[in-house]
């Protein structure tokens, strides 16, 4: 048995934005290890990486394409600032300032149930952190706001027979083998190596609401409140 916390998240609207995606902000279909990494370590101030295992799965009604202006600055040092007069019958011209449009994907009534496994001591402080904030959350844009319907620590089991999944989720690589998914590699820690970021790889399998797992070894199970109990999955690099 392992202890965990059970974050179970809702977001009106999300864009967690795939790298290298420019002309159109592409999103992934659930948010990356390393974004709620990140809001993770926000939420607890830290200035150090914390040792934690991530599991993320979840659903949204639909995706649709959201149309930008994107300003880009082509001078490190400008005084120019990018402010819209669309609509207000104002013409600016910019010498050191370009716009783009940008095409970016936008998911809609997002809920998320995340499971975070690290030593108690770190639970306890991201659960009194979560319960507590005087801030807002955000996952994947700064706009993209977070509500908190639950949060608690679990007790995980050891999963012994074939899971069904209740929510789209990403499952470790291992455990894909016989069943249809979409193969991700995606960002989970960095190293600078000759002043370059290089990040380690979670080799992960997104699949579908009501497929069977039928390689299960190293799955958990939370049974907390739920009938039908939630599975968990914890890839590692």
């Amino acid at each position: 048995m392992m202890k965990a916390l059970r974050l179970k998240l809702y977001q009106q609207t999300a864009c967690y934005k795939k790298p290298f995606a420019f002309k159109v902000s592409e999103t992934y279909p659930l948010p990356p290890h390393s974004t709620v990494k990140g809001m993770l370590h926000a939420v607890l101030e830290a200035k150090t990486l914390i040792p934690m295992e991530i599991s993320i799965q979840g659903q949204y009604d639909t995706m649709s394409t959201d149309y930008q202006t994107h300003y880009f600055f082509k001078k490190s040092k400008t005084n120019e600032f990018a402010l819209t007069a669309d609509g207000l019958g104002v013409s600016r011209e910019y010498n050191d300032i370009t716009t783009m449009p940008i095409y970016m994907h936008m998911l809609y009534n997002v809920e998320l149930l995340i499971h975070v496994h690290a030593d108690e001591q770190v639970l306890q402080q991201l659960k009194h952190a979560i319960l507590t904030q005087s801030a807002h959350l955000s996952l994947g844009r700064w706009e993209d706001l977070v509500r908190v319907d639950e949060c608690e620590i679990v007790n995980l089991t050891v999963c012994n027979e074939e899971p069904e999944l209740k929510y789209a989720a990403y499952v470790p690589k291992a455990n894909t083998r016989r069943v249809s998914h979409f193969p991700y590699k995606l960002n989970w820690t960095y190293r600078i190596v000759n002043g370059v970021r290089v990040w380690d790889k979670l080799h992960v399998g997104y699949m579908q609401a009501g497929q069977f797992i039928r390689s299960f070894e190293g799955l958990y199970i939370d049974a907390w409140r739920n009938e039908q109990p939630d599975t968990v999955f914890f890839p590692s690099t």
